[in-house]
């Protein structure tokens, strides 16, 4: 694999030069780029097969026969599944907030008010160039 000065490397299957990600770069082959992705994909997995040939053969019989032994253990697996997903408590109560900013307020003092209704986790209203702080814990 041709690999320049700069620590490029040229795709195997496009011929274009990419960075190597630094955590695979002696073993990557391929760009970024899907079309790419998915030849080394397909490359990779005709290789897995032509090295097991046989791990798919002869499993569809045993799954049929304990498919017919445990009819319902699909359906009461998905069941189980959502149920246990709705028990799950939210870490902290959702909160609504609603801000409201005169046309006239500089874009610096809109970060600065935003930030500061994150701080204290209240919604301010302004409305007729009033400023109203409103607790929406309990909305």
């Amino acid at each position: 694999m041709e690999t320049t000065k700069r620590g490029q490397k040229r795709c195997v299957y496009c011929g274009r030069f990419y960075r190597p990600d630094p955590r695979a770069r002696k073993i990557q082959k391929s760009c970024n780029d899907a079309k790419c992705k998915a030849k080394r994909k397909r490359e990779s997995q005709r290789k897995w097969l032509g090295a097991n040939p046989d791990y798919f053969k002869g499993r569809y019989v045993n799954v049929k026969e304990w498919r017919k032994k445990h009819p319902d253990y699909q359906r009461l697996w998905r069941k189980k599944v959502r149920e246990i997903q709705d028990e799950i408590p939210l870490a902290e109560p959702v909160k609504t907030m609603v801000l409201v900013i005169p046309e006239k307020m500089l874009k610096n003092e809109i970060q600065d008010e935003i930030r500061l209704v994150r701080q204290c986790g209240c919604g301010f209203y302004v409305a007729g160039g009033k400023t109203a702080v409103r607790d929406t814990r309990f909305d």
